[in-house]
């Protein structure tokens, strides 16, 4: 074992080893001070640094944001009323019992009797696999000369939904020659729900 007092007599007589001894005293320290105190603060300074930056880009875009605001609600009701005018031209299935209804309406104001107006099950359009919409067949029977025909079909064309005539069979009356049994199969469109 080490003797202290002899230690501290033979620095004391060469301060050459006194210095190297202050010297490894002072590594000591320092290397203890660095690892064990100053280390994990540095660490956790650089993850607080990185975490405030983050934060700062993160308002920096949040304000930029608030500052588009108003530009980002018209936006929205762009497309909402775009969305709107959509469903009035290509309305889901729901909006089929509206759409006769419609055709009816048009076929009045035309002058023409409506006999029937359905849609023609059996001869359905079918949905392609990753189409939007299907076409729906709507079978018209009615009574009427060609001029209201020709104003309802007229009607029809600029009524601003997607329909078209797929076929149209006039037969006439024997009793009435001026009015015809009119058979008409017009072709609309239904946006599929979930597309």
């Amino acid at each position: 074992m080490i003797d202290l007092s002899k230690l501290s007599a033979e620095l004391k007589k060469d301060p050459k080893k006194m210095m190297i001894l202050a010297g490894l005293l002072a590594a000591f320290a320092l290397f203890f001070y660095f690892n064990i105190l100053l280390r994990p603060q540095v660490a956790g300074l650089f993850s607080t640094a990185a975490k405030v930056n983050k934060l700062k880009a993160d308002l920096k875009n949040a304000n930029a944001d608030i500052a588009r605001i108003g530009e980002m609600k018209a936006s929205i009701a762009s497309y909402a009323e775009k969305m709107g005018r959509y469903g009035d031209i290509l309305p889901t299935e729901e909006g089929i019992p509206a759409l006769l209804e419609s055709l009816a309406d048009m076929a009045r104001a035309s002058n023409m009797k409506i006999i029937s107006i359905v849609p023609a099950e059996e001869k359905g359009g079918k949905a392609l696999k990753g189409q939007a919409y299907q076409a729906i067949p709507i079978t018209i029977n009615a009574k009427a000369g060609y001029h209201e025909l020709g104003r309802f079909m007229g009607t029809l064309e600029n009524s601003g939904r997607f329909m078209k005539f797929a076929d149209i069979r006039v037969r006439s009356i024997a009793a009435s020659p001026k009015k015809h049994d009119v058979e008409l199969l017009v072709l609309t469109y239904v946006m599929l729900e979930g597309k």
